[in-house]
């Protein structure tokens, strides 16, 4: 079911979502470090996500945003305030949705969101009017009586979202909503998310472990490990062009093969095989010997041995290579192969659309491996000096 636009008179766009600053939040808990100097820029009306594994950091950056952890050190400002030892609740002006969701089970839906507009002493008149035109806005207007037990998990998310957004905070804070729902309804949910928040025009922070949700959703993303970012760009940005072998190996599949790059000749040497393949480094990145290559699955082509492979375009030959194809599995959309290429000393992962024209390959058959050099990114694994 997509999201359309509620009826009637929404929330309005907001004229006064925030921009987010934080510099240098150092966290230490029980004795270990949480939060190791991280610092990033969030403009007025951006959905940032926090993406990474379980203990990168994400929930903690996003709790000390809340006021739920004060840093040891360093600086948060939302706006041209200063909340970095602000307690969390309404002088720090934001909006919280909790993984559960956190709604009060002997409250019916109207009353759950009317919550935050009673605890600021608004009058019932404009209380009603902002609870009736918060239900409008996330689609459950004949559910106002109702009490949370007796909603969906999509439902209570939706509940959840308009309590959070019903007192038109600067900054709304999400942090892994959808965990407990299942595939389809997550899929639903993100669509609407995306465009719930593109409607109000609201500073989204969210915190999630799921790459597909933060591809979706994100203007950014900054993704974190052990209490750093490791990267902090657009999701084609770190998709594409990741600047360590973390973010390669975490956001999307990836074939990852060992090398050393030479600036002179363009080229690559392939450390299993001493193979050169021809290879560009990065524009804008520090240029060293030792480096691994990303190629992404889908940017990878195979082909029987007896075919001719032809380039992607007339000005682009492409690099090929003899391989065994080890597997194939149909996924649906696309077939998935697993070869191994003698000439980089390892197996590549190969999708390609499953139409109705694709040809039917087996294990043990000889295929030729190809790509445009285009589509391999360098990373470098040694320190510059």
């Amino acid at each position: 079911m997509a999201f359309q636009p509620s009826t009637g008179e929404p929330l309005g766009r907001s004229t006064r979502s925030a921009a987010v600053q934080l510099s240098g939040i150092h966290k230490t808990l029980g004795g270990t470090p949480v939060l190791a100097g991280v610092t990033m820029d969030i403009k007025a009306g951006e959905f940032v996500t926090l993406l990474g594994p379980s203990g990168s950091g994400k929930t903690s950056t996003l709790m000390a945003v809340a006021g739920f952890i004060i840093p040891d050190s360093g600086k948060i400002t939302v706006g041209d305030r200063d909340v970095t030892n602000l307690p969390p609740g309404r002088d720090r002006d934001m909006g919280i949705v909790f993984q559960n969701y956190a709604l009060f089970p002997h409250m019916t839906v109207a009353g759950n969101i009317a919550y935050p507009l009673r605890v600021r002493g608004m009058s019932k008149a404009h209380i009603k009017d902002r609870v009736d035109r918060a239900l409008r806005l996330v689609r459950l207007e004949g559910l106002a009586d109702r009490k949370p037990a007796r909603l969906s998990g999509g439902q209570q998310q939706r509940v959840a979202l308009a309590r959070a957004l019903v007192f038109e905070p600067s900054v709304l804070l999400m942090d892994e909503p959808m965990g407990a729902l299942d595939v389809r309804l997550k899929q639903e949910l993100k669509w609407e998310i995306r465009q719930l928040q593109r409607e109000i025009g609201a500073t989204v922070i969210y915190v999630t472990h799921d790459q597909n949700e933060a591809m979706l959703l994100s203007d950014r993303v900054a993704l974190m490990q052990d209490g750093r970012i490791e990267q902090y760009a657009s999701p084609e940005e770190i998709y594409r062009r990741p600047t360590s072998i973390f973010a390669a190996r975490f956001l999307g599949d990836s074939n990852l093969i060992a090398g050393q790059f030479d600036e002179s000749a363009g080229c690559m040497t392939v450390a299993a095989s001493g193979k050169v393949i021809p290879a560009a480094w990065p524009s804008g990145s520090p240029c060293h010997g030792r480096c691994m290559a990303l190629l992404r699955p889908e940017h990878a082509r195979i082909s029987a041995a007896t075919e001719l492979t032809t380039p992607h375009s007339p000005a682009q030959d492409l690099t090929t290579m003899g391989a065994v194809l080890e597997e194939a599995v149909f996924m649906g959309q696309s077939m998935r192969y697993r070869v191994h290429v003698p000439d980089l000393g390892c197996a590549l992962d190969v999708q390609q659309v499953a139409g109705a024209g694709t040809t039917a390959l087996s294990p043990g058959r000889q295929v030729n491996v190809s790509w445009d050099p285009r589509d391999l990114h360098l990373i470098t694994t040694e320190t510059a000096s």
